[in-house]
């Protein structure tokens, strides 16, 4: 049987994100083993940096949309398929076609996650996080005709890099559907075009819009 193969963000005080809607995460000693007798961490945290999971209510209402603490184990634990879009110009979008022939190829089916590989690895640099490859709205559309649960990417951002929050067309697109989103995917160096099974763990962070997440895929055979 293959191996499960990790795709998530190591997160520490250095890890990128995109400010100023996103801050660094903060790591302070709250107990320590010389002093104390044993080590525990004070975490001041976003809930949108490292490998995350986006909830719809990241963008939409409590009172209609569910939060992260609603994310079922069947949503956890699934299939999915990566695409590559390797091969795009940096700071440009997959079109609507460019997806579809990869979808077709892989038997990408409803309720499966969808990830671009998009030759991102986690920086601090400009073309991490400003010059990403992303989603056309048309695609982002046909996300939704093709009723996926979850659609991840290795950017920090599923939308067009300095988009306005009205311009943010795939978050806008997704969450009415009730679609997740996952962003700061890693290692995806690791990983080829194809069919996979997927683990993702959100934190079950009470009512709120997102949270880190465990990130796993294994080849099928």
């Amino acid at each position: 049987m293959s191996e499960w193969i990790d795709l998530t963000q190591t997160l520490g005080e250095d890890s990128p994100t995109l400010p100023p809607l996103h801050p660094k995460p903060e790591f302070e000693d709250y107990a320590t083993l010389d002093e104390d007798g044993y080590n525990s961490t004070m975490l001041h945290l976003e809930t949108h940096c490292g490998t995350h999971m986006d909830a719809p209510t990241h963008f939409l209402s409590k009172d209609d949309h569910r939060t992260i603490d609603e994310i079922t184990p069947d949503e956890m634990i699934t299939e999915g398929v990566v695409c590559d879009f390797t091969h795009k110009e940096p700071g440009s979008a997959v079109t609507r076609e460019e997806l579809a022939e990869q979808a077709d190829r892989y038997d990408l089916s409803a309720s499966e996650y969808l990830i671009f590989d998009c030759g991102m690895a986690p920086a601090d640099t400009d073309e991490y996080l400003k010059h990403y490859v992303y989603p056309s709205e048309g695609a982002a559309e046909y996300m939704v005709e093709r009723d996926i649960a979850c659609f991840a990417i290795d950017a920090l951002s599923a939308d067009e890099p300095g988009a306005t929050l009205e311009a943010h067309h795939v978050h806008n697109t997704l969450f009415p559907e009730d679609i997740l989103i996952v962003e700061g995917v890693a290692n995806l160096d690791q990983v080829s075009a194809g069919r996979y099974d997927v683990v993702a763990t959100p934190i079950p962070y009470a009512d709120r819009d997102g949270s880190q997440i465990r990130l796993l895929v294994r080849p099928q055979e």
